[in-house]
């Protein structure tokens, strides 16, 4: 019994030590395992690169499976070479050329490191073939070519090889990406500077037919305020010539109504429009796209330059666009146009019939068809330093002769010029006979305004000798004929 007792306790001791050994060895098997898979995209030596800097380079040729980019050295203004790379063949389309220089530091100052020297299988590292090859060629007549496959199973690194070097190396899938290009990540994205505040004329078309016409104001001042006490009204920097002719549009109502700008931004390319990307380099055919008869088109003329810009199909949340005189066509964003394909010109136009400070107004005549009134201002006058007496704030006033408290007659005046069109057609060219009009006698000259009938509810309007084309509410002008007569 004893006997059995020792051999038991003597399996167990075994048993025990046998479990130790295993414990102890299992980390180390651990260990090399996953010292074996991370060797994939440790940085090991020896490393390469290529023995020169920018300025020894000659020229880099990058082939892969979107074609072939060639870079060389810009030249400068005095001729010498430049610190910025181009490329060797120009395309039609804009280049970013913060990414060229880019490409060309990875292309040269790229530290290889040697994963495996005697690798036999290269397609097992997507290097048969690769998936891209960059050639650097030094000015002292010696090239260099490196060949790159795919990317580590942890996408850190991708593979190369070296010509005339054995083994397989690693390089950062950062610089990687940068040699893998093509034309569409070489095209730069940012277009021209388009600011609505250098604006000299803009012309919005719609399928070919023109829609909005703008010029830029000479001389821009604020319109005075109305009433004393007021506030001026806001700079009009612009003025419509079309659909309403000689109609004012403040600045920052027609960036937000059009362009969906924020109040005081008036960048139209930086803030509105959003390229996508480029779709084709060489134009084939601009009906396929929706451009041959563009949906919309700005035609924009600032302090400095031209642009004539075409919008064509949509699909999806992407729209076709060109440059008139380029032959590269892009995508955008549909979003970011929304506002050009929606906005109506009276949206951000000046709507008075006739906005004309008290202070310049003399008198004001209303006649309908059964009454008149006759609304006479009389001005303080106020010396100038020329030494002849200019009009000032109004003093007092008389409608038909009976005398009006100054307070009624700022409350009546503000009524008749606050009169403003609901919306606008196309002239008619024989309206009829006038119902009601309103002449304004002033320092500077005469304004009538005539109304006509048009239907139940509205009068069509013209204003001097302009076309007959703004609709106005008959109960705007009831309201002020009204008050007219409870003036007397």
């Amino acid at each position: 019994m004893k006997k059995k007792m020792i051999f038991l306790s003597a399996v167990a001791a075994v048993l025990v030590i046998l479990l130790m050994i295993q414990f102890a060895i299992q980390p180390i098997d651990n260990q090399k395992g996953t010292q074996a898979a991370a060797a994939e995209t440790t940085v090991s030596t020896p490393a390469f690169s290529i023995d020169g800097n920018e300025s020894d380079v000659k020229e880099i040729k990058i082939v892969n499976a979107a074609g072939m980019v060639e870079l060389v050295h810009a030249k400068g203004t005095s001729g010498n070479e430049s610190k910025d790379w181009v490329l060797g063949t120009k395309p039609d389309f804009p280049v970013d050329q913060e990414l060229l220089n880019e490409i060309a530091v990875s292309a040269i100052s790229t530290k290889f490191s040697l994963l495996d020297e005697h690798a036999a299988n290269v397609q097992q590292f997507g290097l048969g073939p690769a998936h891209a090859e960059v050639i650097v060629s030094l000015k002292n007549g010696r090239d260099y070519t490196i060949k790159i496959g795919k990317p580590t199973p942890d996408q850190a690194n991708y593979y190369a090889a070296i010509e005339n070097e054995k083994g397989i190396y690693l390089m950062s899938s950062g610089n990687a990406a940068k040699l893998l290009v093509s034309s569409n990540d070489l095209f730069d994205k940012n277009l021209p500077e388009m600011n609505l505040k250098n604006l000299k004329s803009m012309e919005v078309l719609k399928s070919a037919q023109l829609f909005l016409d703008l010029k830029a104001k000479q001389n821009i001042t604020s319109t005075p305020a109305a009433l004393t006490g007021g506030q001026p009204l806001p700079t009009n920097h612009l003025v419509m010539k079309y659909p309403i002719p000689d109609r004012d549009v403040y600045l920052e109502d027609f960036a937000k109504r059009a362009f969906g700008l924020n109040a005081g931004a008036f960048n139209i390319t930086s803030n509105t429009i959003k390229v996508i990307s480029l779709v084709e380099e060489k134009q084939s055919d601009l009906g396929r796209y929706g451009l041959s008869v563009p949906a919309l088109e700005l035609n924009i003329q600032d302090d400095k330059n031209n642009y004539h810009l075409m919008f064509g199909d949509a699909s999806g949340d992407i729209m076709y666009a060109k440059f008139a005189d380029k032959n590269y066509i892009f995508s955008i964003s549909r979003e970011s146009v929304h506002p050009l394909l929606t906005f109506e010109p009276i949206q951000f136009i000046d709507r008075f019939l006739a906005l004309i400070n008290i202070i310049d107004c003399n008198q004001i005549s209303i006649e309908t068809s059964s009454a008149k009134f006759d609304v006479n201002m009389n001005h303080k006058q106020l010396p100038s330093a020329s030494g002849q007496s200019t009009q000032g704030e109004i003093q007092s006033g008389t409608i038909n002769g009976k005398m009006i408290e100054l307070d009624q007659l700022k409350k009546l005046y503000q009524m008749i010029i606050g009169l403003s069109f609901d919306a606008f057609i196309e002239p008619v060219e024989k309206p009829g006979d006038p119902l009601t009009t309103i002449k304004y006698t002033t320092i500077k000259g005469e304004k009538t305004v005539t109304f006509y009938q048009y239907n139940d509810n509205f009068y069509v309007v013209k204003v001097d000798d302009g076309p007959a084309q703004y609709l106005i509410n008959e109960q705007a002008v009831h309201e002020v004929i009204t008050a007219c007569k409870e003036s007397m």
